[in-house]
């Protein structure tokens, strides 16, 4: 996916969401993800993190550079753990 350079983490999160719609839609449809709050369904942000050389990318508010993530970087989905 594709972000502006100075994106923060919630801004790579909706750029994610928008890319995975998107390519679900060219493929006819398939399996309907929950991205955020509402009844029913997989809550993708309640059950993975996104992460980046092994740190979790846990502050929607912070840039993306402030993690170090520079171009062609690649972020990750990790399950959380249950408590």
């Amino acid at each position: 996916v594709v972000v502006v350079q100075n994106a923060s983490v919630l801004e790579l999160k909706k750029a994610l969401r928008r890319h995975v719609q998107l390519r679900q839609a060219r493929q006819g449809g398939g399996q309907h993800l929950s991205w955020g709050a509402g009844p029913g369904g997989k809550y993708i942000w309640r059950t993975y993190h996104l992460t980046y050389a092994g740190e979790k990318l846990a502050d929607d508010r912070k840039k993306l550079r402030e993690y170090g993530i520079r171009n062609r970087d690649e972020v990750s989905f990790i399950k959380k753990l249950r408590k």
